[in-house]
């Protein structure tokens, strides 16, 4: 069996995997809400579009990630890090377009998309990797670089922002 057919295998389910995505789930429908919470109505009386639609929808959010994505197997601060380096080397080129597929859902989740996230927990997904706040915001920093060749307005940026940072706690070894 290869490793694509090994990663379809479905993996055993006990209390405290349901927990943590329960736990995912709840944070990310806050971020939802605040996301798709209207504010203002516009002068012709519409709702306020919410951030989803504001950065351009799934084919914009989709950019970004792709962007940031490469460049952080790339970057050599996060190189540094062993686990993050060896992904890099063994794993990233047959299982980078799917991260950058739920990335993408996340993202147009968190931003009040019309999406759910559907995989793993945060904190399941990033616990082999031991990430320092260090390395997080150093991921962080990528995210903005990537906004800001897109162009994303700062207003929007900080909210994307706000959002990843949410997730430190779920992601971060040392947090």
């Amino acid at each position: 069996m290869n490793r694509l057919e090994d990663d379809a295998m479905p993996k055993q389910m006990d209390r405290r995997t349901v927990a943590k995505g329960a736990g995912i789930a709840a944070a990310l429908s806050l971020l939802r809400e605040h996301a798709t919470a209207t504010g203002t109505p516009t002068a012709d009386g519409t709702p306020e579009p919410t951030l989803y639609e504001r950065v351009g929808g799934i084919f914009a959010i989709a950019a970004v990630v792709d962007r940031f994505s490469d460049a952080i197997i790339t970057n050599p601060k996060l190189n540094e890090n062993p686990a993050l380096k060896a992904w890099n080397e063994t794993e990233a080129e047959t299982r980078l377009p799917g991260l950058k597929f739920m990335r993408t859902l996340w993202v147009a989740t968190v931003a009040g998309g019309p999406y759910e996230y559907t995989g793993l927990p945060l904190s399941e997904a990033h616990t082999r990797f031991k990430l320092t706040a260090a390395e997080f915001d150093e991921v962080g920093a990528e995210i903005v670089r990537a906004l800001e060749y897109y162009q994303v307005p700062e207003a929007e940026t900080k909210l994307l922002v706000e959002a990843y940072m949410k997730s430190k706690p779920d992601v971060v070894a040392d947090a």
